[in-house]
């Protein structure tokens, strides 16, 4: 008995929705939802000039209709948009509850805004720069003011001390992104440098030089700000034996005052030959030592500004700003509001500034 041919329908696969899928165009959207080409184009990017009910209904359409974007038309008008100057989006805020003489003058938290402020123009958004005391506003009043100046988007900035941000303000009404780890009780996307990549690459550079006796030196609340990273970093070498094992130095606070006994005891005790500090401890490190580094001392700065005579690691703060804005501004363009559930974090990897050893 001659055997029967396949059918077209067993020869053929079924298509599958991601095939079905592939043929729902924008027009079908917006045929559907029954609004304009170009109004179903800005609802799908969450546009706010759309009215919030027309871009629900817009968004439903397509999601009933499995609408796929196509990722190479996307990319060309982008291309095609990047010919041109962006116009003005919306307004962002940097917005820091920090009270401290340096909440927004630290020269690393002024570089932050300031490669926030530039990556903001460049995309077509302002930057307000408000350093604010909750205790006087109140989350309602600070919610209502931000929204007065047209707001949607809000960065917090480096922070010099552990706060708790997370009754400052109604956070469900901005997108929100933290260039910061000095917060408490704030799941949020968060933009800092890479500390640990940091301290290894200047625990290696110390070791290429041949030194063992590495000393390190920061303020408590700097340590919990970093997670532990430089200790923990510092601790794998000693425990292998490249470096010699003495304890790390955590000071109260970089007040001169109160940090100059147990610093001058520490250098007594341990004697290192290389001192792993940062900016705000120098000022007590040169009053002990009658405003010169400690003799006999080389110091390597794990947040090098980038100019000087001393090594150590430039944590690109400029950077660190520009993407803070560059994820921001993709938040407000989707329509990402509030805190999240899954939040991610970026670091940015710092580089070795060469330098004399002060």
């Amino acid at each position: 008995m001659p055997k029967r041919k396949a059918s077209s329908a067993a020869r053929t696969s079924p298509r599958g929705p991601d095939s079905a899928a592939a043929h729902v165009t924008l027009k079908d959207v917006a045929r559907r939802a029954g609004v304009s080409l170009m109004t179903a184009s800005y609802a799908l990017r969450h546009n706010p000039k759309i009215p919030p009910a027309t871009r629900g209904r817009v968004q439903q359409a397509a999601r009933h209709l499995g609408y796929i974007p196509n990722p190479e038309i996307s990319r060309l008008m982008q291309l095609l948009r990047g010919g041109r100057r962006p116009t003005y989006q919306s307004t962002l805020a940097c917005l820091s509850f920090y009270q401290g003489p340096s909440a927004t003058t630290h020269r690393y938290t002024m570089d932050v805004i300031a490669g926030a402020r530039k990556r903001a123009a460049d995309l077509g958004y302002s930057l307000d720069v408000l350093s604010v005391e909750h205790s006087k506003l109140g989350s309602a009043r600070l919610t209502t003011m931000l929204k007065s100046r047209g707001i949607r988007g809000v960065l917090v900035p480096p922070l010099s001390e552990i706060v708790d941000c997370s009754r400052m303000l109604d956070w469900s009404q901005f997108s929100v992104i933290a260039a910061t780890s000095a917060t408490q009780n704030f799941e949020v996307n968060r933009v800092v440098p890479h500390h640990q990549d940091n301290i290894m690459q200047a625990l290696l550079r110390m070791r290429q030089r041949g030194h063992r006796r590495l000393g390190l030196v920061l303020t408590t609340d700097l340590t919990h700000r970093v997670n532990f990273a430089y200790q923990a970093a510092l601790a794998f070498y000693q425990q292998a034996g490249d470096f010699a094992p003495i304890p790390a130095l955590n000071l109260p606070s970089a007040d001169v005052q109160a940090s100059r006994a147990p610093l001058r005891k520490w250098l007594v005790a341990h004697r290192p030959e290389v001192l792993l500090t940062v900016e705000n401890v120098l000022p007590a490190l040169r009053e002990i030592s009658g405003g010169r580094a400690p003799a006999g001392k080389s110091i390597c700065l794990l947040d090098h500004g980038g100019i000087g005579p001393m090594a150590g690691i430039h944590q690109h703060p400029r950077i660190i700003g520009e993407t803070a804005v560059d994820l921001l501004a993709g938040q407000v363009v989707h329509g990402e509001l509030g805190l999240g559930s899954f939040p991610r974090v970026t670091m940015v990897e710092g580089v070795w500034i060469e330098g004399a050893a002060v």
